[in-house]
């Protein structure tokens, strides 16, 4: 970012021009209040019918009309389940930092980058403000300075009575942090705030916030031309003004709520025709990936199966992506296994079912991309070692320290014990397993080593092994010590592309297909690219 910014000081010129049409280009946004701050007037969705009416983005903006694109044939949608699963038109660059996936989202006008985790276990979209010109920094320092409300002209701070993240701010006694000189004679009560905690100990509160908003990639340039066409709109968010814990500390701003809510980015997308499904994948590598909206990646360019769709539990309860586990295996080959080697089952519905019940209990089996690691029952653990125990004793590997073969005491390698553990490269290769988890209609994630043990050297470009000499410390990632329910983190993400479809009310999916997300990587970083279905922008 601070490159990126350092690159247009020194060249005014193209920025001065860009706003100063953008202006021309939606004059009837902006007005200014009696306090002399540029604010939005708009109280509801207006703001983007004006951008439509304006010319800034083209898309049956407001018409309730189902999503189309001229000339689309019936080979261009996937028959793995009904309704059909529709490929993306719009892909978003991610990339991975300290074990979390992040996107890059620009706000306000002039824009302001934001680097946000990409968590599909949470609802808000927020980071950190500057709420006043003598404020010091609230909330610690990240991948980028933060974001100035005031320096946007087309920033809108919501009010009470008008507050947009319905079910989450709210009218406070007290508003946080924010310039006396905003608050007016109705005194500090005036503006919708909220507070998020996490089970570790982070925290933090935010003041609603709305302004323009569109997701893009690193390059500056490349989003206002390539995706602020096609994805800008007036969005509200948290404008973080206090925090604990993690988020001080942390390398990126602030996070990109994606769980299912009515607030949710996608659905404003979806709301506002600009994506044809209400809905969005993603496919994770260890340097980044992608993220598509409206729909999959091209499934003819990138996937390696069919996609394979598993209906979401407990809408009504919560707004995770939980899903029903029917099977959990510990082999080689995972869930497909052409060597012949039988797979052990931990628990399906006729092997120790009460496993599979705890795996399913509480919120159920989450699939979380703000969590970096994987969890299950505490039940589990004592199966899952014993099998794990059987597999590597079965190799025919020999310890180098005995030269005899491995017995239960060291290849017990999911117990705490040898969660840090030196491994050979031929080690790595014979003694560990593939986990695989089986979803309800049997869509199969497998979980390789290579994933969920930390620090394998991976080649950047295939996303494979790169083998190595002596020995290396890694670590195992998989934990088994939840009383109740399961997280799949993003270690289990790793080779698929997984969608999140929130469509059809009462009949939201997650879909899940092997794909190769870095080539899918490396085309989105070049360009805005226009995945299998492209929407006519004209």
């Amino acid at each position: 970012m601070v490159k990126r910014f350092q690159m247009l000081r020194r060249y005014p010129g193209w920025w001065s021009v860009a706003f100063f049409l953008l202006p021309l280009i939606i004059p009837t946004i902006i007005v200014v209040e009696n306090d002399g701050h540029a604010v939005n007037s708009n109280t509801d969705d207006h703001q983007n019918r004006k951008l439509l009416e304006h010319g800034l983005r083209g898309g049956n903006v407001g018409t309730g009309e189902s999503w189309t694109s001229p000339g689309v044939d019936s080979s261009d949608l996937i028959s793995a389940a009904d309704p059909a699963v529709l490929s993306s038109n719009v892909t978003i660059p991610l990339h991975a930092h300290s074990g979390t996936w992040h996107v890059h989202v620009y706000v306000g006008s002039p824009p302001q980058r934001q680097t946000l985790i990409v968590d599909t276990g949470s609802k808000a979209m927020a980071f950190p403000c500057k709420t006043c010109e003598t404020c010091t920094e609230c909330c610690g320092s990240h991948a980028s300075p933060y974001f100035d409300p005031f320096q946007s002209t087309t920033h809108r701070i919501t009010k009470c009575g008008d507050c947009l993240l319905e079910g989450i701010s709210k009218c406070p006694l007290y508003s946080f942090g924010l310039d006396s000189s905003l608050q007016g004679a109705e005194g500090n009560s005036n503006f919708c705030t909220f507070t998020q905690r996490y089970t570790e100990g982070s925290s933090w509160t935010a003041t609603e916030v709305e302004d323009i908003v569109w997701l893009g990639s690193e390059d500056l340039v490349e989003s206002v031309e390539g995706f602020l066409p096609q994805l800008a709109i007036a969005y509200p968010f948290g404008c973080q003004t206090s925090s604990k814990g993690l988020f001080q500390k942390q390398y990126a701003d602030g996070i990109l709520g994606l769980s299912i809510h009515n607030t949710s980015i996608v659905t404003a997308l979806y709301g506002e025709g600009l994506i044809p499904q209400n809905a969005f994948s993603l496919c994770f590598t260890h340097e980044g990936g992608v993220m598509s909206l409206g729909g999959t990646l091209d499934p003819k360019k990138y996937h390696f199966r069919p996609i394979v769709t598993t209906p979401l539990t407990r809408q009504q309860d919560h707004g995770y992506y939980s899903v029903e586990v029917i099977r959990l295996l510990v082999g080689r080959n995972g869930g497909s296994d052409p060597s012949g080697e039988e797979s052990i089952v931990i628990t399906d519905s006729e092997t120790r079912p009460k496993l599979l019940r705890d795996m399913n209990a509480g919120k159920g089996c989450i699939l979380d991309s703000g969590t970096t690691d994987s969890y299950f029952p505490s039940s589990l653990a004592r199966v899952v070692r014993k099998a794990v125990i059987d597999y590597a004793s079965s190799s025919n590997l020999h310890d180098n320290d005995s030269g005899n073969g491995y017995n239960a005491e060291n290849v017990d390698l999911f117990s705490n014990k040898w969660r840090h553990r030196m491994y050979t490269y031929a080690e790595f290769q014979a003694l560990l397993p593939t986990v695989t988890v089986v979803l309800a209609n049997n869509a199969t994630v497998d979980i390789l080593p290579l994933h969920y043990m930390e620090r394998v050297p991976i080649d950047s470009k295939t996303g494979w092994v790169v083998p190595w000499k002596g020995s290396r410390e890694l670590a195992n990632r998989l934990y088994f010590e939840e009383s109740a329910g399961s997280v799949l983190g993003t270690n289990a993400f790793f080779g698929y592309d997984l969608l999140f479809d929130s469509t059809l009310p009462g009949r939201h999916r997650v879909g899940i297909a092997p794909a190769d997300c870095h080539a899918a990587l490396a085309r989105s970083s070049t360009a805005a690219t226009a995945e299998g279905m492209a929407m006519d922008l004209q």
